[in-house]
């Protein structure tokens, strides 16, 4: 049961109040009944004994995680498949959840429903969890009247998805904890092994050599404070004006997204994944007779790369000439040529929904080839690197020992 505070008018006066009832909807129903005119409610959310919002979710910017959705919509999809209506469907699924803003998400969409909105209403008024690849299928899916294959097509879309976030992170987090704890090691040898060398090698009275002194050299840097708290705060203000001028400066951010695609291998990884989720998605809207306008605007959006999304707005503002799909992608070099040249076998044999889907396989395909490949030549590189880095600390540190012993022979 949830709490809201309301303000409202009962018999010409301002009032202010909470109550306790299970949605947004029901406390409203249940104002109306004692007569009381709602200027104003909202749900109060829980608050720990330190006053902190307890309801936090880790998601961008406290959204609700990806697996929520995922999680939401298979069951969506399960339940619209074997046939109960989609008010029943979502009263289910809502008693299924366990996460606090899920749940809540479903309940202002019941309610939604009951006040008479239609589901693509219903889905667009939550369009803060819900991307626009998700509310166009939905609208499709509402306006076909085959509601439940677009929510299969949904999870579908949802999975590939799903898979090429992981593969990319099982790509990247081995390297990561390598580099992790090469620091830590690194950290904890300037910070307290050398320091004893040091104080070794100072007490006999003996020149060191240059490796060695350059060790000691980093092991004086690293143990300033003041040092580690500048590095800091250049990182932190190189990363929010990264952040700042891709929101704001256009150009930087275009030079950015450019930069991103030219990198040895990522750059391949972002361009693959891009085309495969792309295809995916035109192949499904087209299959359930959307528009070639209306697919190109909802296709851009799989990415956030902004040379992607230009190449798709340039294609659909000449796709009105009569010009074949195939050209329009052929001449946008952010796609790959076998890209259009797959269309344009499509369009000779009038199968373009089949095509589509083949390509976006085709793409996964090549994807994942590329992040096991990924894989398979950082884990060496990151192994050698670490030996050599750690390795060499050592060897810096004893070179004073050895030289010592080779001028007493």
């Amino acid at each position: 049961m949830a709490v809201f505070a309301y303000v409202g008018v009962q018999r010409g006066k301002k009032i202010k109040g909470q109550m306790d009832a299970p949605t947004v909807g029901k406390a409203r129903a249940e104002l109306r009944a004692q007569r009381i005119r709602i200027k104003k409610i909202k749900e109060k959310k829980p608050k720990s004994k330190s006053g902190l919002n307890m309801d936090i979710t880790w998601g961008p910017f406290g959204d609700i995680p990806a697996k929520e959705i995922m999680l939401f919509s298979k069951k969506l999809s399960t339940m619209i498949r074997a046939g109960l209506p989609i008010l029943d469907s979502l009263i289910m699924v809502a008693d299924q959840t366990k996460n606090p803003n899920m749940k809540r998400t479903i309940g202002e969409m019941i309610d939604d429903l009951n006040d008479g909105k239609s589901l693509s209403q219903v889905f667009k008024r939550q369009k803060r969890h819900f991307d626009n690849v998700y509310l166009n299928m939905i609208e499709a899916g509402e306006i076909s009247g085959q509601l439940d294959k677009f929510v299969d097509k949904l999870v579908e879309i949802l999975e590939k998805q799903a898979k090429i976030k992981a593969g990319i992170k099982s790509a990247m987090f081995y390297p990561v904890v390598l580099v992790t704890v090469t620091l830590g090691i690194s950290f904890f040898m300037l910070t307290n092994v050398v320091p004893t060398f040091q104080q070794m090698y100072d007490g006999m009275g003996m020149d060191l050599p240059g490796p060695t002194q350059m060790i000691v050299d980093a092991s004086i840097w690293v143990s300033n404070t003041d040092n580690i708290i500048r590095v800091l705060s250049i990182a932190f203000g190189v990363v929010f004006a990264h952040r700042m001028l891709s929101k704001y400066v256009k150009p930087y951010f275009t030079l950015w997204c450019f930069m991103l695609l030219k990198l040895p291998l990522f750059g391949d990884i972002i361009i693959k994944s891009t085309v495969a989720r792309g295809s995916l998605l035109m192949a499904n809207l087209f299959a359930a007779g959307v528009s070639v306008l209306d697919t190109l605007d909802v296709a851009k959006s799989v990415t956030n790369n902004i040379l992607f999304m230009n190449a798709f707005d340039r294609v659909r503002e000449r796709v009105l000439s009569g010009v074949e799909l195939s050209i329009l992608f052929g001449e946008e070099k952010v796609f790959p040529l076998a890209f259009s040249q797959l269309l344009a076998v499509g369009e000779r044999t009038g199968n373009m929904e089949e095509m589509l889907s083949s390509i976006a396989q085709y793409y996964e395909e090549e994807f994942d080839a590329i992040v096991e490949g990924l894989s398979s030549i950082i884990e060496p590189i990151m192994i050698v690197f670490v030996g050599a880095m750690i390795g060499l600390m050592v060897v810096a540190l004893y070179l004073p020992i050895f030289s010592a012993g080779d001028l007493a022979g």
